[in-house]
Formats: structure tokens, C-alpha cells, sequence
């Protein structure tokens, strides 16, 4: 009993593992994570909604990130068989990276079918502009440090922090 406790703790760990991983290499599944977490965001501060709607919300958030960690997954694969130019290969990383579109113009519609609410958008422009400017200003730095995490390769600013902490 204990070996299969120990291979099911194994398999959470390289599941994250694979996880930190592709969110350290791929820019395309760190501006995923940055626009699901501005969105909730949004969406628990101006939207009340019901629960077969997060359901929904929640569903098109993880479909566009397991067919973007499928595609990296995938591109890996190919480029694991070989490094030169491949029709096949680039036809195979074509399909994937059509998936991956299909699946985050899906998630747009289906955030315009939950979120488009004209009286939310009157909300966000009081919340920010006529009531608390401190907001907007929040705002305008999360989005800064968003397009910084997703430009900016994380080992870039985690060498800079191992650093700082190794001279402590």
C-alpha cells in the first residue's frame, strides 16, 4: 500500500512539474494564465454569476490551457525526431496550433456570450474612473507585470531573485 501511495504522490508532483514547466518555456500558455486570471478577477468583482456559469467559464479556461499544453506537448515530440525541416512535421505543428486557435476564439465567444453586459461595463468605468482611482491605477500595474510575465522568460527574473537571495 505504501509503494502506491508513493507512485500516486509521485504522479501530483510531475503533473505539476510539467506544469511549472511549460508555464516557464511557453509565452503562448503564460498569456493564458494572465488573461483567465484577469478575467476572474473581473468577473468575481462585477458579475454575479449563477453556477452552471462558472461551470462554463471554468471548462473554457482549462480547454484552451490542455490544448495549448497538447500543442507544446505535440511541437516537443517533433522536434525530439528531428531538428531539420519536415513537411510532415510542419504540417503536424500546423494542425496543433490550429486547435489551439480554434479553442481561444471558442473561449472569446463564450466570454462574450457570459460577459458582455452593458451595465457591468458601466460598473467597471465608475469602479475605475469616477470612484476609485486607486483601482485604476492597481489595474494599470497588473497589466504591466502581466505583459512583462508573459514576455519576459521566467528564468530572466528567477536567476535576478536567486541572485539577490544568494548574496543574503
Amino acid at each position: 500500500m505504501n509503494n502506491k501511495l508513493k507512485k500516486q504522490t509521485n504522479s501530483f508532483f510531475y503533473a505539476f512539474r510539467g506544469l511549472f514547466s511549460v508555464l516557464n518555456t511557453e509565452g503562448h500558455m503564460r498569456f493564458h494564465l494572465v488573461t483567465a486570471v484577469f478575467v476572474v478577477a473581473f468577473v468575481l468583482k462585477f458579475y454575479e454569476l449563477d453556477a452552471a456559469s462558472w461551470a462554463v467559464l471554468t471548462l473554457t479556461i482549462s480547454s484552451v490551457w490542455v490544448t495549448e499544453i497538447i500543442n507544446t506537448a505535440i511541437e516537443k515530440v517533433c522536434d525530439t525526431i528531428t531538428k531539420e525541416y519536415n513537411k510532415n512535421i510542419k504540417y503536424i505543428k500546423d494542425i496543433c496550433a490550429g486547435a489551439v486557435l480554434i479553442t481561444a476564439f471558442a473561449s472569446i465567444i463564450v466570454a462574450f456570450i457570459l460577459l458582455f453586459d452593458v451595465n457591468a461595463f458601466k460598473d467597471m468605468y465608475t469602479y475605475f474612473v469616477k470612484t476609485n482611482i486607486w483601482a485604476l491605477f492597481v489595474l494599470n500595474a497588473g497589466i504591466i507585470l502581466g505583459v512583462l510575465f508573459v514576455a519576459v522568460k521566467p528564468e530572466k527574473y528567477l536567476g535576478f531573485l536567486r541572485k539577490k537571495s544568494e548574496k543574503k
